[in-house]
């Protein structure tokens, strides 16, 4: 029996030049954070060829006796691809589930094929750097399922961490962001984090932004340019210990993001912001392509708990989590005994 864990992550600024029709043509960049939230996988091999698969998230079950010629169910496409494309043949039981909800904005579905590729792997006793894990799960989630998906999420869980990514014509270059022991507490003190409710798949806001980068539209053009240009700017901020320089970055991203394409925003999000605006906090973003998932705030302590009663009063929930350093990991359970 293996145990799978990849962590979630929390993109600041500079989502969506992860996109290939933009770092085709530019270069992007994107700055990223894991956190102590995940997705976890178990997966127990079969003494014959039955496929089953739980998944409480979604509410289902399913099962097979012809993996390879099955097309992939609702809940179970992720895993089903991944099993298919890395060419496993055995029975195998496997139990996925994350510690959000579905649509969060936190790569939780990046984060879940992560871990089941590495799980494959480590069945089939093949050994793969990192990069080549991150661009497999990315080739199956935007090749083979036909997601509307950058690269910045794959990455985040397979590398793990606070990381500054360069997207290019055809590398992506992962960079550590590296700062100090009092910089980190604070940054963490100051950070909080919101669920505003599901949304609808991401794959349907960045395919709008897709096709809006294709037909060169100029207000999306203009947009994703500034963020890639912001993300430079908040790498400086981190290498400076400048959390107000962060701070600032942050707000101006969020308002670049909102021209990315239609549905980053919508009327309840706007209103939310507003409350926390007017409780005292300047810069927030929703995280992941946006139209709902998490709502990431940054403000001073001392203003929290008057944003965490504002909000709670409309439904919207606070999510407590930490920073961590950690990545895409299997565990054998041979190896507790």
């Amino acid at each position: 029996v293996l145990l799978g864990r990849s962590p979630l992550r929390i993109s600041f600024v500079g989502g969506g030049t992860d996109l290939e029709e933009y770092h085709k043509k530019y270069d992007g960049y994107s700055i990223s954070a894991t956190i102590d939230k995940f997705a976890f996988v178990a997966a127990k091999l079969r003494t014959d060829n039955l496929f089953q698969a739980f998944s409480p998230d979604y509410h289902t079950y399913f099962s097979s006796k012809k993996l390879q010629n099955i097309r992939p169910e609702f809940g179970h496409a992720i895993a089903i691809t991944c099993l298919q494309e890395m060419k496993f043949s055995n029975g195998i039981d496997l139990f996925y589930s994350a510690d959000v909800a579905p649509g969060s904005g936190l790569g939780a579905s990046s984060s879940l094929a992560s871990n089941i590729v590495n799980i494959i792997l480590k069945f089939q006793k093949k050994k793969w750097n990192k990069h080549k894990m991150a661009m497999e799960v990315f080739r199956i989630g935007h090749d083979v399922l036909k997601w509307g998906i950058g690269k910045q999420d794959e990455f985040a869980a397979v590398f793990g961490g606070f990381n500054l990514y360069k997207f290019s014509k055809n590398n992506v270059t992962v960079t550590p962001i590296r700062l100090n022991k009092s910089t980190l507490k604070e940054f963490e003190k100051n950070s909080m984090l919101f669920f505003l409710g599901e949304r609808k798949p991401s794959s349907e806001i960045l395919k709008i932004q897709q096709k809006n980068i294709e037909r060169l539209n100029n207000r999306t053009i203009s947009a994703l340019h500034k963020v890639s240009n912001l993300t430079l700017d908040m790498r400086d901020a981190f290498r400076n210990n400048d959390l107000e320089r962060f701070e600032s970055i942050l707000h101006e991203g969020w308002e670049q993001k909102k021209q990315f394409a239609r549905g980053v925003s919508n009327k309840k999000i706007d209103l939310i912001c507003k409350i926390v605006e007017s409780n005292g906090a300047k810069s927030m973003k929703v995280t992941g392509s946006g139209g709902g998932g998490h709502l990431f705030v940054y403000t001073g302590s001392k203003k929290h708990q008057k944003i965490i009663r504002a909000l709670k009063k409309i439904g919207i929930p606070r999510v407590e989590f930490k920073y961590k350093d950690t990545n895409t990991m299997v565990q054998d359970m041979k190896d507790l005994e």
